[in-house]
């Protein structure tokens, strides 16, 4: 069947200057933009468009922020200079920059005040411009360099003389983690000493004045105590002797007695002036002996029940820790429990007097307690203090120089030890003494 061309190629869209007929054959040429590799090209070109699109839009973004981190950075460091420059204009220690051999960077106003210079003087001159000595400022270079090689700072003091005055100055020279020119910079803070400096001679001054005085209070209280107990002992001793011949003769015994008591108690004054002058002067030392602790302390005790026993008072004793051995400074301890015990005696006008011994591990505790008047709470916190008593006066009730727990308090603390009282006014007192053994 016979095909008209035209209507054909019109069949199938193709345009009719681009299809022939061979030997009945219908042959159709495509175009070269239908072609797969036209078509592949294209593709690529496409995607390589897109992509650098694309690549230009993160790298504008990636510009755009770190044009922004930059800028705040840029704001930081800005802002850090500003705190710096602040702390260094206001400093009130002498602030310098220096590098190695001596060459000045900068310096801040309260160095040029401290110093009396200016920071161009020192820039063009260095660091011996301070010094008009220049083998002062060679010696005292050579120890900041010794120094530097062993730590990375240097605290030095020395002198300087200025126009105003010589002024001792302490300066603190550290290495920085910077360099300048290829050589190390360091950060040297001066600071003006002299006041702090004529406050300690001052004080040293004072303490070597302060314990001359106190060895010379020593000397004239020990010549004078022993001055005065010399004749006092030949003076109750002979009282003790004629109240033994003489004891049908009341009437003198009665005077004698009264002799004897105020002799008994002047002389008390006496050692216990003598012993906190010791204890101040440091003249007391203390030599620890192996001791029966129980045999020892009743020994002491048996005088003070004598005495209670005179004023209807109770005095008992109660051991805890039997056997009971410990090196003790026994002089220390007598002392210690005379004035403790023979406070709670004086102190009390009836009732009993307990003391009470025990050895709690590598500690001695002993406690006495008494039924006596008590303390008022203000008075407590100054009962250890030299020459107080709670009732002052002329009518105070009960006699005293006020030294006994004073030196009881030196004796303890001597020994490391601690002493604590728990009193109420009326209603007694407890006395807890804390030794190690």
């Amino acid at each position: 069947m016979p095909y008209h061309k035209n209507w054909c190629l019109t069949l199938l869209a193709l345009p009719t200057d681009q299809t022939l007929l061979e030997d009945g054959q219908l042959i159709l040429e495509i175009p070269f933009y239908s072609n797969f590799w036209f078509l592949f090209i294209m593709f690529t070109i496409l995607i390589a468009i897109i992509y650098g699109v694309c690549f230009f839009v993160r790298q504008t973004k990636d510009k755009g922020v770190l044009k922004n981190k930059l800028h705040k950075k840029n704001i930081e460091i800005a802002e850090r200079e500003d705190r710096f420059k602040v702390v260094w204009d206001n400093s009130q220690d002498g602030l310098l920059l220096s590098i190695q051999g001596g060459a000045v960077l900068a310096a801040n106003p309260s160095f040029c005040s401290l110093a009396e210079v200016s920071e161009a003087q020192l820039q063009e001159n260095g660091l011996q411009y301070l010094f008009r000595d220049n083998k002062t400022f060679e010696r005292l270079r050579g120890e900041i360099v010794s120094g530097l090689k062993k730590s990375d700072k240097v605290i030095k003091e020395f002198e300087l003389s200025l126009p105003s005055g010589d002024k001792e100055i302490e300066v603190s020279i550290s290495k920085m983690n910077e360099e300048f020119e290829g050589k190390l910079m360091y950060l040297n803070v001066f600071r003006d000493v002299s006041k702090k400096k004529a406050y300690e001679r001052g004080l040293e001054i004072a303490k070597g004045k302060a314990e001359e005085i106190s060895h010379l209070k020593s000397n004239i209280i020990s010549n004078m105590s022993h001055e005065i107990r010399t004749p006092l002992n030949g003076i109750l001793g002979s009282t003790e002797y004629i109240i033994q011949t003489r004891s049908n003769d009341k009437e003198l015994i009665e005077h004698l007695n009264i002799i004897k008591e105020s002799g008994d108690r002047l002389l008390h004054t006496i050692t216990n002036f003598l012993d906190l002058s010791s204890l101040e002067s440091d003249e007391l030392s203390a030599v620890m002996e192996k001791t029966n602790v129980n045999d020892f302390i009743s020994k002491i005790l048996i005088n003070h029940k004598s005495i209670g026993i005179k004023k209807g008072i109770l005095v008992t004793s109660k051991f805890l820790t039997k056997p009971f051995y410990a090196n003790l400074e026994r002089k220390y301890l007598q002392i210690i429990i005379n004035n403790i015990v023979g406070n709670a005696i004086k102190y009390s006008e009836k009732g009993m007097i307990l003391v009470v011994v025990e050895k709690v591990e590598n500690d001695m505790i002993i406690k006495v307690h008494d039924q006596g008047i008590g303390i008022s709470k203000e008075y407590l916190n100054k009962l250890f203090y030299p020459f107080e008593q709670e009732s002052k006066g002329f009518n105070r009730k009960f006699e005293g120089s006020g030294l006994g727990l004073a030196i009881t308090k030196h004796l303890v603390e001597k020994l490391n030890g601690n002493i604590e009282v728990e009193s109420e006014k009326g209603n007694g007192t407890l006395v807890r003494i804390l030794l190690p053994v």
